[in-house]
């Protein structure tokens, strides 16, 4: 055999193997976006496979053990059901009952458990009107230092 195939040929098989490891790699790290309906509809083929659902905040949901440093709430689509959520880390400054949110987790019997929290947010941003305010706010801030 020439060097010149054998060149070809052991060049091809390690793409292969690259090519393969990659698709593998990439089918391990997807996490596929749900809804409640759709997770609430079938529970049991989502337990314990991580995943993402993508809901509103259920009003007089939210319990924040800020000691601890827990939050407990529920996620809805449509106000009636309902997936409960535990989260264990620090509550994102943006929270609040009513607002879009991202969990991803798993699903733990009848409850979520989410290793991450996104919060939706307005895609609109205001400048304060009362420039004079934010100017002496600035300074004091400065000499504070």
């Amino acid at each position: 055999m020439k060097t010149r195939t054998k060149f070809v040929i052991g060049g091809s098989v390690i793409f292969a193997v690259i090519a393969a490891l990659s698709v593998q790699g990439l089918q391990e790290m997807t996490v596929f976006f749900y809804t409640p309906a759709e997770v609430l509809a079938s529970p049991d083929e989502f337990e314990n496979k991580t995943i993402r659902i993508g809901a509103l905040v259920q009003k007089d949901s939210v319990e924040w053990d800020a000691q601890a440093i827990e939050l407990s709430f529920k996620i809805t689509e449509d106000n009636k059901n309902f997936i409960p959520v535990f989260y264990a880390g620090v509550k994102p400054d943006l929270f609040r009952e009513g607002q879009g949110v991202v969990v991803e987790g798993k699903m733990k019997g009848q409850r979520f458990v989410a290793g991450q929290l996104l919060v939706k947010h307005s895609e609109e941003y205001t400048v304060e009107t009362d420039h004079k305010k934010s100017k002496e706010d600035y300074y004091r801030s400065i000499q504070a230092q």
